[in-house]
């Protein structure tokens, strides 16, 4: 062990700040409206990032997420992408479960739809019926056929180096809502852990990090503070006395 790296990741190796999340989002909706050629009238895997920034979804489960599983007030999370090896080929399948219920289906979870993840779901939904795409698939190709997870990762990865930055990985989203939104908004860990898929030890230990910008964040609110009187002691009114305990020396003092 003393030769192991057991130290905490920083934040800045493991997580984006939520201006760099805002730059990436402005970035692909910059690709969809320009009209470049390059990027295409249907640009599928820069919806499945600004999926995975509202919902923390893995890259298995955002490609193997259907039409039947969004339902009225939530999403059901149940299924993922996996690979295996074919007569010395790789080949793509949907499997019933994900990571967390290592094989064995416990129903998956639910993700809330919220008012952002439905809006663009509905805008998703849209651009395939104008094209005429028809698949089972939310994150599919122009040919109906399901997104496959190297296709996104590929991509998410030259978004993020052409924008300088140094984490190019989809996990970073998982830990980023959980650290930016999650945390600062007073969910329970146990909540948190539950809507992410794992366990409570493992949202603690690996999801929760400090902002990036903690100490700036930190500086303004204490900048902007007006009521100086927290912290402060008590008016006496507000005092609850104790009474003091007698030892038993004064106890016999009291009758001798």
């Amino acid at each position: 062990m003393k030769s192991c790296e057991t130290s905490k990741a920083k934040s800045e190796e493991k997580i984006f700040s939520p201006e760099e999340i805002e730059m990436l989002k402005a970035e692909v909706r910059y690709r969809m409206n320009s009209g470049f050629k390059r990027y295409g009238d249907y640009y599928i895997t820069g919806y499945a990032m600004l999926f995975a920034i509202e919902t923390g979804v893995r890259v298995g489960e955002l490609c193997a997420l259907k039409w039947d599983d969004v339902y009225e007030n939530y999403i059901h999370i149940h299924a993922q992408q996996l690979f295996q090896s074919v007569d010395g080929k790789k080949e793509i399948y949907y499997a019933p479960f994900t990571k967390n219920e290592k094989g064995v289906s416990a129903d998956g979870r639910q993700f809330p739809l919220t008012n952002a993840i439905k809006e663009l779901l509905g805008e998703i939904k849209a651009k395939q019926e104008a094209l005429g795409i028809k698949s089972e698939f939310i994150f599919c190709n122009e040919d109906g056929k399901w997104m496959v997870e190297e296709a996104y990762t590929s991509f998410l990865r030259r978004l993020c180096r052409s924008k300088g930055l140094d984490v190019t990985n989809n996990h970073a989203f998982r830990m980023s809502l959980n650290s930016n939104v999650f945390i600062p908004m007073g969910i329970s860990v146990a909540d948190r852990a539950a809507l992410l898929g794992h366990s409570i030890e493992t949202n603690m230990k690996y999801y929760s990090y400090s902002q990036k910008n903690l100490i700036d964040d930190v500086k303004a609110k204490l900048d902007c503070r007006t009521d100086f009187s927290l912290g402060t002691q008590r008016e006496p009114n507000k005092i609850v006395p104790f009474a003091k305990k007698e030892t038993p020396e004064t106890l016999i003092s009291q009758y001798f």
